[in-house]
Order: C-alpha cells, then structure tokens, then sequence
C-alpha cells in the first residue's frame, strides 16, 4: 500500500521530507508518528494512517516531494488496497531542527611533525653546511632539496636562504591552512533560501527610513511595564506600540495591505500582520489575525502567545497561514538600519530598529529652564529616544509617494503617545 505525502495547506504544493520516525521493517500502529515534513508555512508530524508494517521508505530526508507523491510503502494487517490520501495534519509544528545532530567545525589537520630525518632533512644530505647556514635550515624547518646553491660547488649560502625565505617559494612547515567548514542546509534554511530568492527575482522593490521620536513612548512603557506585567501576566512591549501604530498606517494607505496577481492588485479588507521571530528552530513568521480590531493590550497578548509558542515549537498551523502584512523587531538584535526583504505574495515589510539617544534641536519653550546649549532664538539641543522605520515595498503595487506617506503616518502616531494612551 502506498503512503503519500498529503494536502497540508490549501496553497501548498510540496514538501520536505524532514526526519524519517520510523525504519523499513518496523511494525507500527496507526496514528504512530511516520515523519516530520517541512513546508514554507507549516512543520508538521504526519502519523501513519493505518497499522502495519514499513516495507520500504521511498523519499530520502532532505528530499522535495509533491503533494501526492508516494513517500513509503506499508504492508497492512487488514490488507487495504486504497491509496492513502488526506491524513488530517498535525495540529502543531514540532522542534524537529532540535533532533538534527549539530554540524561542529573540522578536526584539526593531522599535520606530521616535520623533524630533520625526514626527506630533505639534514641527516639525508650529503651536502655540508656551515654553522650559521645550518642553524637557519633548522630555525626555519627548510627542505634543502628546495634549493639550489651559489656557493663553491652548489653549497647553499647564507644569502641563498635569505632570498628563499623572502620568495613566495616558502612555505612555512607548520603553517597549515585550516580546511573549509561544508555545511549541508537544514530543511528550514532550504525553504527560506528559496523565498528569499523568489523574492529577489519577482519582486522590484524599494526602500526608504525615517527616523520617529518614540521618547513619549518611552517614558509611557516606563511608568507601566511593571504594574502591566504583574496586572496581566504578561509583557507589554515596545512591539505592541509599533503593531498598533503600522495598522494605523495601513488604515489610511491600505495598498499597503496588498497583493499582485497578474495584472490586479488585490486590497485586502482584513489585515493580518506576521511577525517574524527568531526562534530556536529558525524563523518563524507567526501571524497576528485582525489586526484591526485589536487594542495595544490584546496586541501584546498575542505576540506573547505567539513568541512563546514559536520557541517551544507549539505553533498551531493556523498561527503561520494567512498574513497580508508583514514586521520585523529587528531593533532588538541591536540593528540601528536593515533592508528587509518582502515576503512572498506580500506589498511591503516594516522594521523597527535600535532605539538610541541622540542630540536633537527642538524648539525653545519658554517655560522650561531644563534645555540647554540654545543654537538660536527657536531651537536647543535635548537628548531624544530616536529609532528607525525601514520599509521595503513592491514597485509594482506602489509608489514613493504611498510608501512615504504611509511611514510618516506610522512615525506619527509613535510621536503622538501619551500617558494618558488608552491601552484597551
């Protein structure tokens, strides 16, 4: 009986053959996990869809297949005839990449100790050295048979060793160049390597940064962090804000919230924003549903689920389909500017970067004695918590003109946080 590799996902088509559960020969019940199977939106365990025994594994590990293709063979008990189509899937995606054994550098070279018995060594050569001559040959490991003389009768010469060493001829003996490290792809890294590229090829992007004066905000997630965390059992994140303020954003420039297809463009009318998050197994790009009707507090319930999930390999297959839009916390790795790339199938990527403290003229309020250095009559110098916006776009779908307006509206509603921002 074939066992094949199933529908996963309404839009996908294949699948990468992870890690393989069981052995051929292996006597199995049914539901008994077969093999974990990597794809560009979910990493699932499928199980077996009957009992019996595995008479031959078809697909390798590492291996692409078709949906639909025939991955093993199974003799069953109840000898079913019918191809085995539509195993319901896994319902979390698991932390194969784990398992994996780890790819460590190369042992270092076995390189024999050079000593002068061997070939080229002075104990072999009838050839008489003087004392200084000698004691270069031995200072400097040199194969005399390298060399020829100047000297009376060929005798290699002081000289003669000093030009050698000073040549591209030289090579020291104990100066071994270290191997290159060959590392074969995970499946993860496979997959994203292929996006990456079929976004570099398909996509004409473009990119711009602005820079947002987040200090209101700063002092905002300051005064309540500790009271939100212990309120709610959970962290509320500068993320948050962010998320908060793009779908703001979006509201008001929704190509943003955009696809292509051919010659159309599709505007979606609901928003679900990914978030990529730098898991144990990789990256992962959880999604965030309906972001629209979701407030900065139920914004960072959901990245915490999300994230915590992401690194305890429990996402759901729902948590990973579906996203329209996509952010990126790249300020968190320490990232002052980066040039994301955009995801498949998506019109743009948003990253927030490294919030630093930075000089800034601000105009001159007559009220405040806490401003100093005055420039002119209107400005001084203050220390302000500035950060990034970078925002890569799909050409195709827009112009400079809708990618600055909508980033302008983003840094405008991060400047516009108060403490008397509503959370709910």
């Amino acid at each position: 009986m074939d066992i094949v590799l199933p529908q996963l996902g309404e839009s996908i088509t294949e699948g990468v053959i992870g890690k393989w559960l069981i052995v051929e020969g292996e006597e199995i019940d049914k539901y008994h996990p077969l093999v974990e199977v990597i794809t560009d939106k979910v990493n699932v365990e499928m199980p077996a869809p009957v009992s019996g025994r595995i008479t031959k594994i078809v697909a390798n590990e590492g291996e692409t297949v078709l949906v639909g293709s025939v991955i093993a063979l199974i003799e069953t008990s109840d000898q079913v005839d019918n191809e085995i189509r539509g195993i319901s899937q896994a319902d979390t995606i698991g932390g194969f990449v784990a398992d994996m054994p780890p790819v460590g550098p190369t042992g270092a070279a076995n390189v024999p100790q050079n000593n002068l018995q061997e070939e080229g060594g002075l104990e072999n050569s009838e050839t008489k050295f003087s004392p200084a001559v000698k004691k270069l040959i031995q200072k400097y490991n040199i194969d005399v048979t390298e060399l020829s003389g100047t000297g009376k009768s060929g005798r290699i010469t002081r000289k003669d060793l000093e030009t050698f060493l000073n040549s591209d001829r030289y090579v020291p003996k104990d100066s071994v160049v270290p191997e290159n490290v060959r590392q074969t792809m995970d499946p993860i890294r496979k997959i994203i390597a292929q996006n990456m590229v079929q976004s570099a090829t398909d996509i004409p992007d473009a990119w711009l940064s602005i820079e947002a004066d987040v200090t209101n905000l700063v002092i905002l997630r300051e005064s309540i962090k500790e009271e939100f965390l212990e309120t709610n059992g959970y962290p509320i994140t500068f993320l948050a804000f962010a998320i908060w303020a793009t779908a703001k954003g979006i509201k008001e420039y929704p190509v943003l919230n955009s696809s292509i297809e051919n010659d159309e463009i599709i505007k979606h009318s609901v928003l679900n924003m990914g978030v990529a998050v730098a898991s144990s197994s990789g990256l992962v790009v959880p999604v965030i549903k309906d972001v629209y009707d979701k407030s900065i507090k139920s914004i960072a319930a959901e990245i915490h689920r999300l994230v915590s999930a992401a690194n305890s390999g429990d996402l759901l297959h729902s948590d990973v389909i579906s996203g329209t839009f996509t952010i990126n916390n790249t300020g968190s790795l320490g990232s002052n500017l980066s040039k994301p790339i955009i995801v498949p199938g998506q019109a743009a990527i948003l990253t927030t970067e490294k919030i630093n403290k930075m000089p800034v003229a601000v105009p001159v309020d007559s009220s405040r004695t806490d401003l100093q250095l005055p420039i002119n009559k209107q400005d001084a110098i203050e220390i302000r918590s500035i950060m990034n916006l970078s925002l890569s776009f799909d050409h195709r779908i827009m112009d400079g003109s809708d990618a600055a307006g909508f980033t302008n509206c983003v840094k405008e509603s991060l400047e516009s946080f108060t403490q008397d921002t509503v959370l709910e």
